[in-house]
């Protein structure tokens, strides 16, 4: 017998081409999504490899902004991780020995609803300035923004500055300022980094004191002889 023209085989071999046009499809799709996707690898890797040593290259020679953790940012003012002791003293008014008196007040600097006094201001009495001169008693903020603060009856080495600043932004300010008199009033460079506790005769820095949380500091000292440290400091 003779099969006719429209015989199951011809059927099948209308039915075979679009089943190969579909596969063919779906592999050039895939084709191109990988392809973009090798594009926008091989941009980000470029783009790295460019940003990478203007990094390398701006930290060797500046300061570094903070990006990393513990115990809070190291400056709220500056967000700067001082990279030597130098420097730290560069940005201070003053550097002095002083003995903390007693807690004078606590406040707000950033105001808003709801906002928890995280903001301190301590009575001290100077032993010795290292750098600059200013009055034997007079005030220090510190805040729990930069961790433990400095404690009654406790001695210290602070880097400090009276350079305020609070502009204005109605209707109500950006920041507050402390309650003492500004002219008698210092401020802690660079947060942590600026205060080192003296203990029988040692300075400690909270780098040595809070590893955990002041992983990231450069500037330290641990169990340093307060003469030799002194020295460091104005050298």
């Amino acid at each position: 017998m003779i099969l006719p023209l429209g015989s199951p085989f011809s059927s099948r071999e209308q039915i075979l081409p679009p089943e190969r046009d579909g596969r063919d499809s779906s592999s050039k799709s895939q084709s191109a999504r990988f392809s973009a996707l090798r594009i926008v690898v091989l941009a980000t890797i470029v783009l790295l490899l460019i940003i990478a040593p203007l990094l390398l290259l701006y930290g060797g020679k500046n300061e570094l902004p903070f990006f990393g953790g513990g115990g809070g940012g190291p400056n709220e003012r500056s967000g700067v991780v001082y990279q030597s002791f130098s420097s730290l003293r560069g940005n201070s008014t003053s550097v002095v020995v002083a003995g903390i008196l007693n807690l004078n007040s606590s406040y707000c600097d950033s105001p808003h609803t709801g906002c928890l006094a995280s903001n301190f201001d301590f009575q001290v009495n100077a032993s010795s300035y290292l750098v600059g001169t200013g009055p034997k008693t007079f005030y220090v903020t510190d805040s729990s923004f930069f961790g433990p603060v400095v404690s009654d009856g406790s001695q210290y080495v602070l880097f400090l500055s009276n350079n305020w600043t609070c502009a204005p932004s109605p209707p109500a300010a950006p920041c507050t300022l402390p309650g003492t008199p500004l002219v008698s009033t210092y401020h802690l460079v660079g947060g942590a980094q600026g205060k080192f506790l003296v203990q029988n005769g040692m300075v400690y820095g909270y780098k040595t004191l809070y590893p955990n949380d002041y992983s990231w500091m450069v500037v330290d000292a641990d169990s340093i002889p307060l003469a030799q440290f002194e020295a460091q400091v104005q050298s």
